[in-house]
């Protein structure tokens, strides 16, 4: 207790007091007479008051200098003192702040885009096309058609994903994406009636092309609209999405005409334009406009802060190349390397993924299950199929924000590549007696593309390339995993005539495992972290 008071008074009245009891020291002294061991005495008794009256001002002149201090700059020096695991960077737009449930809803309508191009561009629709065969009520669909009519989704995207880039920075990603969503609309309606076989092809190029320019901006906008530590979690959603278009496409096909599966299909774009108009602009393409005061108003549309708004909008501003607004622009920025060297690793996972086997092993699953002897009809197959990668990629919304991008991509790259190499060794040597176990590891391949080499690279596109050269980079990645879908699926039938098919899935299977290297020398660990940091981890490594 009296260490409290003393500690409580001001500095002045503990002098005061600190001398009256030096005084009663030196009575003390001269009544014992005055001796060495009394003068011995006082000095040391003088020597610790003298200290401690020294600890007790400096700890009175800390008290009020932490009085005088305003609450930003305490809460300032809180954070310097006990950081945490993932502390963003100062002005970091994705520190931990309160996330509304109205942002989320928003980032999650972005999210649910994936559904058209589940159903146009990844073989949900195609399922109809057996039925247009037989139907004799219209014009004749050839064998050459049907292929034409399959192939054309990714001849169509290659063209879509390089004009997707320049189209977004004139008009604005969440503007393209509404838009792109009307129109497949509009084309869906017209491959359910077309008039002339012209009609269809030209609908379906058109819808091809939608999907292309969904596919290439969507995660991009996502990444942008969402809170970083839920990135993953919605990100990985796009691609639940996607599976659930392809389920749906064919569930339609399987249950109704052609004409009115054809019409059905129309929801997945139709159903999406009134929400799509409701999520604001890109705050970060903006701000690239010059256009501040409307970057401020869609971050508070998405924040629900003022507060919040202005720190975000502060930290965007900041970035380099913030106010750019021209594809030259991006080009230029794209020649320097702590912007070509994201791109160029995200690009690789997804030519590695697609040389892989990814589209082979998905379109072509009825014929390698009846190589392997498995008797499934078609549309078991695919239903075994798509509902594997759904539950997985579900799964992997779950914990992807929680287990992080590097473990589960380099994790799931090993497992797909082992599915691969299992199956290859038993169609190489025809083993006799096991046919499930084709089955079950084309089945363990889905799931693993389901749970990360399928939407981490996606997640990717929108989370480490840089701001400079987002929509940039986004359409060259789209384009060249457009060619390498192409490459790959006009060679597959003549790598199995040359190499076999057992050979040809071990080859797959090497692709696979050069991912998992890929990520674990070369991307750095995504979750949690802010677009800004993940700019500056790529400056400092250049």
């Amino acid at each position: 207790m009296a260490t409290n008071e003393g500690a409580a008074k001001s500095p002045t009245a503990l002098g005061s007091s600190r001398r009256d009891t030096y005084a009663e020291g030196w009575q003390r002294r001269q009544a014992g007479g005055g001796g060495k061991e009394g003068e011995a005495g006082t000095l040391t008794i003088s020597i610790s008051m003298a200290v401690e009256d020294t600890k007790a001002t400096l700890t009175t002149l800390s008290q009020d200098k932490d009085c005088e201090k305003g609450p930003a700059e305490k809460d300032r020096e809180a954070t310097l003192a006990s950081p945490s695991k993932n502390e963003p960077c100062k002005n970091d737009p994705g520190k931990e702040v309160s996330v509304n449930t109205k942002h989320v809803v928003l980032a999650l309508v972005v999210s649910m885009v994936c559904i058209l191009d589940g159903a146009a561009n990844r073989g949900g629709w195609t399922a109809v096309l057996p039925k247009m065969q037989e139907d004799p009520n219209i014009f004749t669909v050839t064998d050459s058609d049907v292929v034409w009519l399959v192939s054309m989704a990714s001849i169509v995207t290659i063209f879509a994903s390089l004009f997707a880039g320049p189209l977004v920075e004139w008009a604005g990603p969440q503007r393209v994406l509404t838009v792109s969503l009307a129109l497949s609309t509009v084309l869906w309606l017209l491959m359910a009636f077309p008039n002339y076989k012209a009609v269809l092809f030209v609908a379906k190029a058109g819808l091809s092309a939608c999907s292309g320019v969904v596919a290439t901006l969507q995660m991009p906008l996502l990444a942008e609209v969402t809170p970083a530590k839920m990135r993953g979690t919605l990100g990985t959603m796009a691609d639940v999405w996607g599976g659930t278009g392809l389920i749906f496409g064919y569930l339609m096909a399987h249950l109704f005409t052609w004409r009115v599966a054809t019409a059905l299909c129309s929801l997945t774009g139709g159903l999406l334009v009134i929400p799509m108009l409701l999520v604001p602009e890109s705050p970060y393409w903006l701000v690239r406009r010059g256009r501040l005061e409307a970057a401020k108003a869609s971050l508070q549309r998405l924040m629900g802060s003022e507060a919040a708004a202005e720190d975000e909008l502060s930290a965007i501003s900041s970035m380099p190349a913030a106010t750019q607004n021209s594809g030259v622009q991006q080009f230029t920025e794209l020649t320097k390397g702590h912007n070509a060297r994201p791109v160029l690793l995200v690009m690789s996972c997804f030519v590695l993924r697609e040389l892989g086997g990814r589209s082979c092993i998905m379109m072509y699953t009825v014929y390698l299950f009846r190589e392997a002897g498995v008797q499934l009809d078609a549309f078991m197959c695919t239903v075994l199929v798509g509902l594997t990668r759904t539950l997985s990629s579900c799964l992997a919304a779950a914990v992807l924000d929680k287990v992080g991008r590097r473990p589960m991509l380099a994790g799931t790259a090993v497992l797909g590549g082992a599915a691969q190499v299992v199956c290859g060794l038993f169609l190489h040597l025809q083993l006799s007696g096991a046919s499930w176990v084709p089955l079950a590891a084309v089945l363990v391949f889905v799931a693993a593309y389901g749970a990360g080499i399928g939407p981490i690279p996606w997640l990717y596109v929108g989370e480490l390339l840089p701001s400079p050269v987002r929509s940039l980079g986004a359409s060259l990645i789209t384009t060249c995993d457009a060619v390498a879908v192409f490459v790959i699926n006009y060679a597959f039938f003549s790598l199995i005539d040359h190499i076999g098919l057992g050979v040809t899935f071990m080859a797959f299977a090497a692709l696979n495992f050069l991912i998992a290297v890929v990520v674990w020398l070369w991307i750095p660990e995504s979750r949690g972290v802010s677009l800004q940091e993940l700019e500056n981890i790529f400056k400092a490594k250049s």
